[in-house]
């Protein structure tokens, strides 16, 4: 069993009656303070000590062998429990968690019960974040094992639907002003129409050019409203899809409308036209979660939360902003604040959510999934602005020094190798194109339009055809009526 009790003793000799300035004491009382805590060099000559230790992705992987024991034990834990092993001269024996633990608190929290319990357990090698709550259980490591910034992982954005790729172009308001418009023209044509036909208003002689070779032979026949609305409604729509049309009517009032509709309608045709090409052949992206207000405003992606975590802590406590927005949202749904990690893996994989955690284990789990399924599935944002994560080892609580191997942290830190072994387990190196922040090289090369990219025009063809069958079923309908109308007044 590991014994802490070597720290050193330090006291502070005044002589008898000597009486020194405050300012001097203050300093001496600090200094002495620095010195206590710390620790000497410590030699453990060849004890062995019970680490307890668990899977931990991505920086240990662990395999239980029979009759509770470790079949292999992997990862960055135990190359750092094998050099402080080697630097401060003990053995170390591995502890499988108890399976039963497990089922009953998560993998976390069973390990936490075992060391605060069981006498044998003298330490944890997988290093944790500090919060309160472990605190007031366990002591720590005052140096940290590994240190790192939060982000998120989110699902990576996938291209926008083509079902409605024809109404991209313009926004809402210009398709509104647009379809005013054309009411409002078809509307003074069709008042023009009327007018000169009317017998009453004006002489409609020599005015309608559509059926120019029975204009001198005959008087053309007044249409209907009906009629003129939809032939007027036609023309527009002729002119607008860039087909032309000849103007009903050579009244200088007539052509000079039509003709400021030509202009007008040359402009919305070659903007819509260039900007339906571009969209049609350059693939548009659905917009990326970058921050927690990108997360917090997304309709399709949600947030999970741990709450044994300081950034779920801070989200589930807070009050204002983002944060309290986020927390409203995981406290809908209670299977969105988790403690198991496992549980937090399996939901992030069907992508429909986002999660904040430490960078490290984002670009692990962004590298696992190309590995399984060949593309990149997930991102992993830049650093969220908050406070970096601190990792230490835990001890059992009111052990007096739970600072003994903060030297050779210390050490091992600035040496890289922590850092070497955590890149090594994991895994960019496997998933490089995942986080390439490479611009796109601009092509004059053609792209193949494909069938998805035109789901819009099938889709205006299907309606069309709809309502052309529905009109042609109510027209076969009218005439059945009219004719049986017709022999019953026979």
């Amino acid at each position: 069993m590991m014994h802490w009790n070597r720290a050193p003793k330090i006291s502070l000799k005044i002589a008898h009656g000597t009486l020194l300035p405050s300012s001097i004491v203050i300093l001496l009382l600090f200094l002495t303070s620095f010195a206590t805590s710390l620790p000497p060099r410590v030699d453990f000559g060849g004890e062995n000590f019970n680490f307890l230790v668990f899977p931990n992705p991505p920086f240990d992987v662990f395999v239980r062998g029979p009759n509770n024991t470790v079949a292999s034990f992997t990862g960055v834990a135990l190359n750092i429990l094998q050099w402080i092993a080697t630097k401060y001269n003990f053995k170390y024996t591995l502890v499988p968690v108890n399976e039963s633990l497990v089922e009953r608190y998560g993998m976390h929290e069973a390990a936490f019960y075992q060391l605060i319990n069981e006498k044998k357990i003298d330490g944890i090698p997988c290093a944790f974040f500090l919060t309160q709550d472990r605190i007031n259980r366990m002591d720590y490591t005052s140096y940290f094992v590994w240190v790192d910034g939060l982000s998120l992982i989110v699902p990576k954005p996938g291209e926008q639907s083509r079902l409605f790729a024809f109404i991209g172009p313009f926004q809402p308001s210009v398709w509104f002003w647009i379809l005013v418009t054309i009411i409002f023209v078809v509307g003074v044509m069709t008042f023009f129409t009327w007018f000169y036909f009317n017998p009453l208003l004006t002489n409609a002689k020599n005015v309608y050019i559509m059926n120019r070779e029975e204009r001198d032979s005959s008087k053309p026949s007044q249409p209907t409203v009906y009629s003129s609305l939809s032939s007027n409604m036609i023309y527009i729509v002729n002119i607008m899809t860039n087909q032309g049309c000849r103007e009903a009517f050579d009244r200088n009032s007539y052509r000079i409308l039509a003709g400021f509709w030509l202009l007008g309608a040359m402009v919305l045709v070659n903007s819509y036209s260039g900007i339906v090409i571009s969209s049609l052949t350059v693939p548009k992206m659905m917009p990326p979660i970058e921050t927690l207000e990108d997360l917090a405003v997304s309709k399709d992606v949600e947030i999970i939360v741990r709450h044994d975590t300081l950034i779920g802590e801070q989200i589930l406590q807070a009050r204002t902003g983002v944060y309290k927005t986020l927390g409203d949202q995981a406290r809908k749904y209670p299977g969105h604040i988790l403690g198991d990690p496992f549980k937090v893996s399996a939901m992030l994989e069907t992508g429909r959510y986002a999660y904040p955690f430490i960078q490290a284990f984002n670009s692990w789990f962004v590298a696992q999934q190309y590995k399984k399924v060949g593309q990149c599935r997930f991102h992993a944002t830049k650093p969220l602005p908050v406070p970096l994560g601190y990792y230490s080892w835990l001890v059992k609580k009111g052990n007096p020094n739970a600072r003994l191997f903060d030297p050779g942290l210390v050490k091992l830190w600035e040496s890289g190798l922590t850092y070497f072994w955590g890149n090594i387990a994991i895994g960019k190196n496997k998933a490089t194109e995942c986080f390439q922040k490479k611009r796109q090289k601009s092509s004059a090369q053609q792209v193949p339009i494909r069938l998805t990219d035109l789901t819009s025009a099938f889709l205006i063809l299907g309606i069309g055809l709809g309502l052309a069958i529905i009109a042609f079923v109510h027209e076969l309908i009218k005439s059945k009526i009219h004719s049986r109308t017709k022999l019953s007044m026979i």
